[in-house]
């Protein structure tokens, strides 16, 4: 029941982004609900692969006690048995830091949108007047401009971080049917989130790209 509820919410998100992309010529356009909504499915997902991971290790760590407890089984058996336990659970349990970890920056990534719409809202601008201002206001240095464009520009690459990493140790893991299911879809909402973060830094991003440009060409020189 949970996982079929969650398609449905991946495949509303999907949906809603290709909406929004489609409507604009594939120009990047932010919608503050559709991208909080998005940001929080996601960290949802996140928190529910770790519960359910979390749970695996309890169901390991319970059967690692029955074989300590064990009488009369082959030592060399009951030894392997025990180390293959041991190094699930050890793997488990870095994976579960490393999505606990990612709910946090996600968590963090819709506060950061949540301050964007609060900002715009205040403005009594449309969206995209108040990116355009941004833009302005980057390229003449001001400084409160440039500290909001740094705070998102932290954490979105935070969140890419932990993201990074937990595809890195999931793929070392010997996943069952189940697991990799949640994962696939957890995955999903975190391309989502990757992408969506990616049109809000390169709406706020003209200065610090025309930077780049001008420090590239002076190293070249």
């Amino acid at each position: 029941m949970i996982k079929t509820l969650l398609r449905g919410i991946v495949a509303t998100a999907v949906l809603t982004v290709g909406l929004v992309q489609q409507a604009t010529a594939n120009m990047p356009v932010f919608d503050a609900s559709n991208f909080i909504r998005n940001t929080v499915t996601a960290a949802a997902a996140v928190k529910g692969e770790a519960y359910q991971d979390s749970n695996l290790i309890y169901q390991y760590q319970m059967m690692l006690n029955q074989l300590k407890q064990a009488t009369n089984l082959n030592p060399a058996a009951m030894l392997a048995q025990v180390t293959s336990i041991k190094s699930d659970i050890t793997d488990l349990t870095k994976y579960t830091n490393a999505l606990n970890d990612l709910y946090g920056g996600l968590q963090s990534n819709a506060e950061y949108a949540n301050k964007v719409q609060a900002l715009i809202t205040q403005s009594g601008k449309t969206p995209e007047q108040w990116f355009a201002d941004q833009n302005t206001l980057l390229q003449n240095n001001d400084k409160t401009a440039k500290q909001l464009f740094q705070q998102g520009n932290d954490v979105i690459s935070h969140v890419g971080t932990l993201a990074k990493r937990r595809q890195e140790i999931q793929d070392q893991l010997n996943m069952s049917p189940t697991m990799e299911a949640t994962a696939q879809l957890t995955t999903h909402m975190l391309d989502i989130i990757s992408s969506q973060n990616g049109d809000l830094i390169s709406m706020t991003a003209a200065k610090q790209r025309s930077d780049a440009v001008k420090d590239s060409a002076t190293v070249a020189d």
